[in-house]
């Protein structure tokens, strides 16, 4: 037998170790496989797509790949740790440092071309059904089966290349000069985790003044809250695991007539060191999971309001605008649709008006002046009822309430309206009688509506427009904003993001899964010893059992529920800044992952007291 041989065969005797990496590596491959296989689509290259979101593909891309790749070095440099005594042996029959680096350069390629070539065979396998849903999530029809040699190969070489890489770095956590620290394996005294008070205070601040900035973020407030809001909560989650459990359960141990009582005084003693010990590997696990719901729940929301958002932010199926010494131009282009309306028998509203941009006095930004007979022409337009009649009243046609100087005029908001006149584009937008209108001094601008009772059947009439009119350089007074044509650019990058954000999500969901299992063949070695002495001294197995459920149930479900309420504070700050709905999605996301992750751990759990239950016999 050769030193290949050799290697495959080490493979093959370690099957179990490697099942979890090699599984999770498979479904990574699959995925990574089903991402390029429909962003290399035929029917998906030719639609041409905004700069930004051809960005966003590629930068999925790139995360995904530099995910797999720190997976998959951590969990061979788990695995690896966990074999100190074999390699030790190895060291002393006299197997040199370069046998040893081989013998794992072929290990993890094996294991990493066989992943890359079952992930490739599910893909196609289950090809038909993720074309068919990715078209629909994307905005297209249900996408055709081709033959993707481009994602198989470029799947193939990605998860090679991972294996040659990952050789290379992890053949220097094995060195001959470890003999003895080998041959001891991974057994050392612990003492007893202590926790600081002042560092739990610090993580229980944290937490809180994190959560209290996210519910209480506005649309102006949001953007700078980001930044320090994340750090705050990814500090916290660190301490959290590693300061905060261990004062937790020690509180716990105080409390004598619960810490005594029967097999409670076992796993808890067992938690206090696993959390402890696990802590690296607890946070990682929640900020991925945290990652991957915020991502999916919050661009699902997104995606899934996408028409409501448009009717909101868009009021009539055309807006076209301009400065009033370009009336013609706008005339123009308004008979062009008006014309194409007529000509597929579409009913339709029109008005033809004016509109004045003031900057406020010691403001920046323009704010948009109607007057009240316009303003009476658009709600009706729009079949609003008119709430504007007292002599001394102003409104202005948004949520926001602000007292303005015009010309040293001020314009006193006694009104709001919920529904915005024209598209949320011009901000804010002021009512005002008509004769304060004429007193006031701005940029004249001019514009045309057109408004219909089904807007989506209009999207052929906006191709034609920009096929005839071509796309125009648009600013503050110059927009040709066609709502059918909105809706579906906002569905194609919705769909875009969405479609990443899953793929994300899913990677980061199937590596984790694998880190914990990993941890758990690390324990299982030592616990199988442990219990087998319980054991003999009267511990049943379904004591055992009990405890075992609890350890491992805390293993797999605490980081996942700490990052559910990191994804509940974090979608939560999204309501409140942008008025979003997310309970449905929320839920959903939700449901979802927390069904796959009690699957994964039925499965795990069952592995496992399988292994600890034939110790015992």
């Amino acid at each position: 037998m050769n030193f290949r041989e050799f290697a495959s065969k080490n493979v093959h005797r370690n099957i179990k170790a490697y099942f979890a990496y090699f599984f999770s590596s498979s479904i990574s491959a699959a995925l990574l496989f089903s991402f390029t296989m429909i962003i290399f689509h035929p029917d998906f290259v030719k639609v041409d797509l905004p700069q930004y979101l051809i960005k966003a593909l590629n930068v999925t891309t790139i995360i995904a790949y530099l995910f797999l790749f720190f997976f998959v070095f951590y969990s061979v440099s788990v695995f690896l740790k966990s074999r100190y005594k074999e390699f030790g042996i190895l060291y002393i029959i006299g197997a040199s440092r370069k046998q040893i680096q081989r013998m794992i350069s072929i290990e993890n390629i094996i294991i990493s071309s066989v992943s890359a070539i079952v992930g490739i065979i599910v893909g196609i396998v289950f090809s038909k059904i993720l074309l068919a849903a990715s078209g629909k999530l994307l905005g297209f029809n249900a996408l055709g089966f081709y033959m993707p040699v481009k994602a198989m190969i470029i799947t193939f070489v990605a998860f090679v290349m991972i294996g040659i890489v990952i050789s290379i770095f992890c053949s220097f956590i094995i060195k001959e000069d470890m003999v003895l620290k080998l041959l001891k394996g991974t057994k050392k005294p612990k003492a007893e985790p202590k926790a600081s008070s002042i560092l739990v205070i610090i993580c229980i601040t944290l937490l809180t003044v994190g959560y209290y900035l996210s519910i209480t973020s506005s649309t102006k407030t949001l953007t700078n809250r980001i930044i320090p809001v994340t750090l705050m909560v990814v500090v916290a989650t660190y301490l959290l695991f590693s300061q905060l459990s261990v004062f937790t359960i020690k509180l716990l141990k105080k409390n004598r007539n619960l810490y005594m009582k029967k097999t409670t005084v076992l796993w808890v003693s067992n938690l206090l060191y696993k959390i402890k010990d696990n802590t690296r590997m607890f946070f990682l696990i929640t900020i991925t999971s945290t990652i991957a719901l915020t991502s999916i729940g919050s661009v699902y929301a997104y995606w899934r309001d996408k028409e409501d958002q448009i009717n909101r932010d868009f009021p009539q199926a055309f807006f076209l605008s301009d400065i009033y010494d370009n009336k013609s131009k706008v005339d123009s282009k308004a008979g062009f649709i008006e014309d194409s309306l007529i000509n597929q028998g579409i009913e339709y509203n029109k008005i033809n008006e004016e509109l004045k941009f003031v900057i406020p006095d010691g403001g920046k930004d323009n704010v948009v002046i109607i007057k009240e007979d316009i303003y009476k022409k658009l709600i009706s337009m729009l079949s609003l009822n008119a709430n504007f009649s007292k002599e001394d009243e102003s409104l202005i046609s948004n949520h926001k309430v602000k007292n303005i100087v015009l010309d040293n005029v001020e314009i006193e908001v006694v009104l709001k309206s919920d529904r915005g006149l024209i598209p949320t584009f011009y901000g804010e937008v002021y009512v005002v009688k008509n004769d304060i209108y004429e007193k006031i001094t701005g940029v004249r601008g001019y514009f045309g509506a057109f408004n219909v009772e089904n807007y989506q059947d209009t999207l052929n009439i906006c191709n034609d427009y920009y096929n005839n009119f071509g796309y125009e350089k648009e600013d503050k007074y110059h927009n040709n904003l066609l709502k059918s044509r909105i809706l579906r650019s906002t569905k194609v990058a919705y769909g875009v993001i969405l479609f990443s954000a899953i793929f994300i999500g899913l990677i980061f969901f199937v590596t984790t899964g694998s880190f914990l299992y990993n941890k758990c063949y690390m324990d299982v070695i030592e616990d199988k010893k442990k219990y087998r002495q319980l054991n003999k001294i009267g511990l049943t197995y379904k004591e055992i059992k009990r405890v075992l459920n609890i350890e491992i149930g805390v293993l797999f479900l605490l980081p996942y529920i700490i990052a559910v309420i990191h994804f509940f504070f974090a979608i939560s700050s999204l309501r409140y800044a942008f008025k979003l709905e997310i309970k449905v999605a929320a839920f959903r996301v939700i449901v979802i992952m927390l069904i796959a992750q009690i699957i994964y751990f039925l499965i795990i759990k069952k592995r496992y007291l399988l292994e600890i239950k034939k110790s015992l016999i």
